[in-house]
């Protein structure tokens, strides 16, 4: 081996100098390039968390308690960048504890955010102990559940039920015993029962009772009066008022919604729309002050109905609309309330009537304060001046006994406004005398963005459909697609895809018809509402089964939907009537059956103007 002189030496060591440096470098650009790749993906999880936040549109809470209690904890919720808009908010209660506790209430309603704004939720757990069915409410500012800092900032309450005999979580009163999924004898007609409906005995007789409201739902003295806590004692349920006793529900809030009367400044206000003060803590007196100017948390078109919600609270947030430079505002859908000055309720019998007349922009009840006027069986409220509205609600208090407890029928009842020139219907009597309804203690709640529900349905939107039979039960699609026929059921408002119908108008020139004709299809699979196998079979269910057929006219899955003028709807087959001459293609809820029998179904069947109708809820505000 010939051996290397200085200078080669010299040579190698730079080129083993290079080769080392070589391998560091290589080695320094791996580490390098794998930190990068770290960051990288972590930056990757980052944005597409960020997007999946700021793209999402509706947003679900389950319960959340503190460690080793019972009692919710908040939820925080902030408005994605870029996502103003009008959100929809839905809360259900919590059902009293144990195994008979009544069910939570349903709260929801339509608020303007914008993006940044923060809010917090509060969501109960089932308990099996004797305690009441916490609240589900949203706040404006957190903290514990009990603390005056934040429950006085509530904006929304869905209210507990009480822990014992079903008392269930109530709207603007407390609800107490009874409230159980079964049926009853509808009064109709001065006195005389209609057999037609599912009896439960003699004595039943309970005067318009649903299902949902058995033998005699019972409003409770638990009223708006105080709201010291939110937390109920002795099992009462807890609400924006809460209940001491184990058989009372407690009282449900939203904010603007007219009845209501908010928590200001610590106390209880006249006014339904809740004004938020920043608080400030004074530690000399250890107590809370408020300061700054009043800023208001306001909800159109709300909505309040007890005893829904079984098991565990859940509340859901959801953006309805987004504000962009060319939608500012919620599309109004009901003109009749954009100037009014008067308001004509009239009830034949005679009952106290309040109203409320809420204010569009500033949520004020006008109604509040004015002297009503009589004329026959009418009351008349004068707001001194035309407004324009976003609600005009009437309820009737003497149709209501702390003792006896059964709501009573409303039956011919008529609530008109007018601007000064002749009054417009916004509830009509509908066809006929007989038509029973009711009244429950929330009364009657007509929204500007609501259609007029004394017209024909619009032409395309999504629904709730409520039998008038249960004020607590909305049509539901059966959750799988595999199950026989998919038959169409009533099932508590639970919020699911499965109860949101599309309503669109048919239009056929080739076929000649008389009336509008419509598709209803559920959101859930759009599976198309249709009479199942033989559209000729007398109380035939009615199904989800098949995609609406848009190549053919395809009869079992088109319908005819007439406006009773009340407020509610007949939905018709347009398959010709039936031999039988008592019986007609309207659908109704199955409820001539025994009380072993499923009750639940939707069916075709008897010609009955009490069972027949339906109320359409909207829930969506695309459309003027």
């Amino acid at each position: 081996m010939k051996k290397l002189n200085n200078k080669g030496f010299a040579i190698s060591t730079v080129i083993y100098g290079l080769a080392i440096m070589g391998i560091l470098i290589v080695a320094l650009l791996m580490a390098t390039m794998s930190t990068t790749r770290s960051n990288s993906s972590e930056m990757a999880k980052e944005i597409e968390s960020d997007l999946n936040r700021f793209s999402k549109t509706e947003t679900n809470f389950g319960y959340m308690l503190a460690s080793s209690s019972s009692v919710p904890i908040a939820q925080k919720y902030i408005v994605p960048d870029g996502a103003s808009g009008y959100y929809r908010i839905e809360l259900w209660g919590t059902q009293g504890g144990g195994a008979n506790g009544g069910f939570g209430a349903y709260t929801s309603g339509v608020i303007k955010l914008m993006e940044g704004d923060v809010l917090y939720f509060y969501v109960g757990k089932h308990m099996s102990d004797s305690n009441g069915g916490k609240e589900t409410d949203v706040r404006i500012i957190s903290g514990g559940y009990t603390d005056s800092k934040s429950y006085n900032t509530r904006i929304m309450v869905a209210a507990g039920g009480g822990s014992g005999a079903r008392a269930a979580g109530g709207t603007l009163v407390g609800y107490q015993a009874s409230m159980v999924s079964q049926g009853g004898a509808i009064n109709v007609n001065n006195g005389t029962k209609d057999y037609g409906l599912l009896p439960t005995g003699t004595g039943n007789n309970t005067n318009g009772t649903l299902i949902g409201y058995p033998t005699n739902y019972q409003l409770s003295s638990v009223g708006q009066t105080g709201a010291s806590s939110p937390a109920g004692s002795g099992g009462g349920g807890d609400g924006y008022y809460p209940s001491n006793n184990a058989n009372v529900g407690g009282v449900s809030f939203v904010s603007g919604y007219g009845g209501s009367k908010a928590i200001i400044k610590g106390a209880v206000s006249n006014q339904p729309t809740y004004q938020y003060y920043e608080q400030l803590y004074n530690d000399a007196t250890e107590t809370y002050y408020y300061t700054g100017e009043a800023i208001p948390y306001r909800f159109v078109d709300g909505h309040m109905i007890a005893g829904v919600n079984q098991g565990d609270g859940k509340a859901r947030i959801e953006r309805l609309v987004s504000i962009t430079d060319e939608v500012q505002t919620l599309i109004r859908k009901n003109h009749k309330l954009d100037s009014v000055r008067y308001i004509r309720d009239c009830l034949t019998g005679g009952a106290n009537t309040t109203f409320a007349a809420i204010q569009s922009d500033t949520g004020v009840d006008l109604a509040i304060g004015k002297t009503l006027s009589a004329s026959g069986n009418c009351k008349v409220l004068d707001l001194g001046d035309a407004y324009k509205l976003d609600e005009v609600a009437v309820w009737h208090p003497g149709l209501h006994s702390t003792s006896n407890g059964s709501g009573l029928d409303v039956q011919n009842h008529t609530i008109e406004v007018s601007n000064g020139g002749g009054y417009q219907f916004i509830k009509a009597a509908g066809s006929g005398t007989v038509l029973s309804e009711t009244e429950t203690a929330a009364g009657f709640h007509i929204s500007a963005f609501q259609y007029d529900s004394t017209t024909t349905l619009p032409d395309t939107g999504n629904y709730y459909i409520m039998p008038v039979l249960s004020e607590t039960k909305v049509m539901t699609a059966n959750e799988t697609a595999d199950l026989d026929a998919n038959p169409i059921k009533i099932e508590p408002l639970l919020g699911m895809k499965r109860q949101k119908w599309s309503i669109e108008k048919i239009t056929n020139p080739d076929v000649s018809t008389t009336g509008d004709e419509y598709k209803i299809v559920e959101l859930a699979r759009y599976k198309a509402l249709s009479i199942y196998q033989d559209e000729n079979m007398v109380k035939n269910n009615i199904a989800a089964n098949a995609a609406f057929n848009d190549l053919a006219r395809n009869e079992p899955q088109i319908w005819k939907i007439r406006a009773v003028g009340n407020g509610t709807y007949v939905i018709s087959t347009v398959v010709a009537v039936f031999d039988d001459a008592n019986v007609t293609g309207n659908i109704l809820p199955q409820t001539n059956q025994t009380v072993t029998d499923d009750l639940n179904n939707i069916i075709i069947g008897k010609n009955n103007v009490v069972t027949q109708r339906f109320k359409l809820i909207a829930v969506d505000y695309s459309g003027a």
